[in-house]
């Protein structure tokens, strides 16, 4: 009796899905990108009368969006995708994140500290103005969520672009 060969139509796949990991990602980095695009003053189209967007850019935010935070935390989560070499630097890329996450809000405390006494302002100078906002909970989460999710792309694909060289 002859038993058929599994393994061999599993790794006849295995280097697609492989491949198929980093140019998704590579899409979703293009996605972060331009994601980023509104934060330029005169980058996005002005609304139409009745303050509308052209329908043309609700689809393209609304394909943006579906990639920059739906298919981004799915490859994130996605181990299976992942060979040797995505593995290492999804864990370089997440050390990387924990670093940011900790040295960051402190760096921006102290410098806001700084200024402040410095200036002896009433209200923030420009910079830190930007952080005086009324925040709700969901509106952190959502920030919070983007900005790992962006960051996430840039810090992997950065990582992947210093080791190609």
């Amino acid at each position: 009796m002859i038993v058929p060969d599994n393994t061999s139509s599993q790794k006849a796949d295995s280097p697609l899905r492989f491949r198929l990991y980093f140019r998704l990602m590579d899409l979703c980095l293009i996605a972060s990108v331009l994601l980023l695009l509104p934060l330029i003053p005169g980058a996005t189209p002005a609304p139409g009368p009745g303050g509308e967007y052209p329908t043309w850019f609700l689809l393209y935010g609304n394909i943006l969006i579906f990639i920059g935070f739906f298919l981004t935390p799915v490859l994130i989560l996605a181990r299976f995708m992942r060979d040797e070499y995505a593995e290492q630097l999804f864990r370089r890329t997440t050390d990387v994140l924990v670093y940011l996450a900790v040295a960051l809000p402190t760096l921006l405390f102290w410098a806001a500290a700084l200024v402040f006494i410095i200036s002896r302002t009433e209200q923030a100078p420009y910079p830190f103005s930007l952080f005086m906002v009324e925040v709700t909970w969901w509106s952190a989460t959502a920030q919070v969520y983007k900005i790992f999710c962006i960051a996430f792309v840039v810090i992997f694909q950065f990582l992947r672009w210093r080791d190609s060289r």
